[in-house]
């Protein structure tokens, strides 16, 4: 049974799932990670297998509905077997009759529900640092030569990681630098400070807008994009199948991701930071008159290389907690295709999440020393 040929039909509060295909050993486990998703949905009250186009039909098939059948008892709801053949109903009949019994499942308390999420976090934090050490150790053993990616591995990530965001970026930094540069001509000129702009809009854009606008439309793009991937290689199980090729999934999978986005990110913030100030050069030719000469000297008076280096600095940082992000949120998916889609949120939300974070630990860290 494939996915694509089972479709499910919504009737208020209850789901047909018209089966189609066969329900043998190899389909079992994404049949069941079907039936499990549907479990946990709290909009459903009882869940209906119609078998008219099973194909065949053994005992792993029998094994996952009984299973999915208990889980359906302890949650309050029902499931019930429609369109039976004499032989599908002859392999039911080979289960025990004497067959214990689901108890309901027991509703865990507020205090259960926070410790379990505690735990969770504890026990998420512990495998992504497993993976950080485990991508520096294969990242170590590439460089000293005792191990080797596959050939192309990172320029096809870059490419494909680069070139496509080259214009959303540009068109992202240069509206920004635009929109800094307009707001600042406005505002400065009653006090008689336009020329002040240039130092605005260089500062803004190097150290700050820059690293993190183009940091959050990667984390939108790459970052999902790597959870995407790797969740479906572990629905699929052709992580489990490179291990057992004995292929280090980490060096295949990841290494090449992270050492591409090392090298993206801080080029794509490099080339953002000069549009971005290209932006506010043109908008303050035309409100303030000031020649582009006059702002370029200004700003690079203003500007030393400490703050490309913290700009750049910043989006390196960016980049590992995009690509560790995706990476483990990826790599933690589960069986059925829910689990997919929530790793890929998952990734967005936390990696914006963590970028702004660090942003103001760089904005903190770098102003109390500059005082």
């Amino acid at each position: 049974m494939s996915r694509q040929a089972t479709a499910i039909e919504r009737n208020g509060r209850t789901a047909v799932v018209h089966l189609a295909g066969d329900i043998v050993v190899n389909t079992a486990r994404p049949f069941y990670g079907l039936i499990r998703g549907l479990v946990r949905r709290r909009d459903l009250d009882r869940i209906v297998l119609d078998f008219t186009d099973v194909g065949r039909f053994d005992s792993s098939g029998v094994a996952v509905i009984e299973l999915a059948k208990r889980s359906i008892q302890r949650s309050g709801k029902r499931l019930d077997l429609d369109k039976l053949d004499d032989r599908t109903r002859a392999a039911f009949d080979l289960l025990p009759k004497d067959a214990p019994r689901a108890e309901p499942e027991v509703i865990p308390g507020k205090l259960e529900v926070v410790g379990e999420n505690v735990y969770n976090v504890f026990e998420s934090l512990r495998e992504l640092a497993k993976l950080v050490i485990e991508t520096i150790r294969q990242l170590w053993l590439i460089v000293t030569r005792r191990a080797r990616m596959p050939a192309g591995a990172v320029s096809s990530q870059m490419l494909a990681m680069g070139t496509s965001a080259v214009f959303i970026v540009a068109l992202l930094t240069f509206l920004l630098g635009t929109t800094i540069a307009f707001q600042g001509s406005v505002q400065l000129q009653r006090f008689g400070a336009g020329v002040f702009v240039s130092d605005m809009v260089g500062m803004s854009m190097v150290r700050e807008f820059a690293p993190m606008m183009t940091a959050v439309m990667l984390s939108g793009r790459t970052g999902a994009a790597i959870a995407a991937e790797l969740g479906t290689m572990r629905v699929g199980s052709e992580i489990d199948a490179l291990k057992a090729m004995g292929v280090n999934p980490i060096r295949f999978l990841i290494v090449p991701r992270i050492v591409a986005l090392t090298i993206v990110q801080p080029a794509l913030t490099l080339m953002g930071m000069f549009i971005g100030i290209a932006g506010g050069m043109l908008v303050t030719s035309l409100i303030l008159g000031m020649s582009p000469t006059t702002f370029w000297l200004r700003m690079v008076d203003r500007l030393t290389l400490a703050d490309f280096l913290q700009g750049i600095g910043k989006s390196v940082v960016f980049a590992w907690i995009i690509g560790f992000a995706g990476s483990h949120l990826g790599m933690r998916a589960t069986g059925d295709a829910t689990s997919v889609g929530t790793a890929t949120t998952r990734t967005v939300v936390v990696s914006i999440f963590f970028i702004i974070v660090v942003d103001a630990v760089f904005a903190t860290v770098s102003t109390l020393v500059r005082t």
